[in-house]
């Protein structure tokens, strides 16, 4: 994966809050990105609608306007982290070879790198437990983040598979952002110098492959 800060960042796929123009949906996507940018870099107790207005430069009443609840503003950010990753798995099956293979596998090294900055492991950690937070931690928002998560490696599997049902695909696609998101965690244990953090992706990188291609898989 290429590191989020070489990825531009998206404008399409983010909730617009309440902007029904053009420069509001403009300003709308700039609050949400300053949203996503103070999760990258202060801890989670900062993440308020006052932090992320300041963040922005705008006033309070300015946000509020847009995103009127810090909930809505979760909710903006599970389409802006949706629109980030359509926009780096397209760059990277651009430069991938034509094989539907070759472009799973640059879709699956994309993450392996992305998951290994500290900025993207700050994020997530801290986006799981502020969506928990909203739901008291019942599950209901995570599972709609990944869903979204799901269905963007369904595609890239179900060219491999095309006669596997749907339900099959999906789960193959489950298994291996379940097998991403919990390295997000891991891999903040281990130097990016030892050699057993290299040992982990590549096994991980393996087994995701396995998952997405054995046809005896489920």
């Amino acid at each position: 994966m290429t590191n989020r800060s070489d990825q531009s960042r998206p404008q399409r796929g983010v909730r617009q809050g309440t902007a029904k123009r053009r420069p509001g949906k403009e300003t709308a996507a700039r609050l949400v990105e300053a949203a996503y940018e103070l999760l990258e870099s202060e801890n989670l107790d900062r993440f308020s609608m006052r932090n992320v207005a300041k963040h922005a430069d705008v006033s309070l009443a300015n946000l509020q306007y847009y995103y009127p609840t810090r909930t809505d503003l979760a909710k903006a950010l599970c389409f802006y982290v949706e629109a980030h990753y359509e926009a780096a798995y397209a760059a990277c099956t651009a430069a991938a070879p034509a094989s539907p293979l070759e472009r799973l596998k640059a879709v699956l090294r994309f993450n392996m790198q992305d998951i290994t900055t500290r900025r993207t492991r700050r994020f997530f950690i801290q986006f799981w437990a502020l969506l928990g937070s909203m739901d008291n931690f019942s599950g209901r928002y995570l599972g709609d983040l990944y869903a979204i998560d799901i269905k963007q490696l369904s595609e890239h599997i179900r060219p491999l598979l095309p006669d596997a049902p749907a339900e099959d695909i999906a789960r193959r696609a489950a298994l291996i952002a379940a097998l991403t998101e919990g390295l997000t965690v891991v891999l903040g244990k281990l130097k990016p110098g030892d050699p057993a953090f290299a040992a982990v992706l590549e096994s991980a990188f393996e087994l995701m492959i396995a998952i997405a291609t054995d046809d005896t898989t489920g």
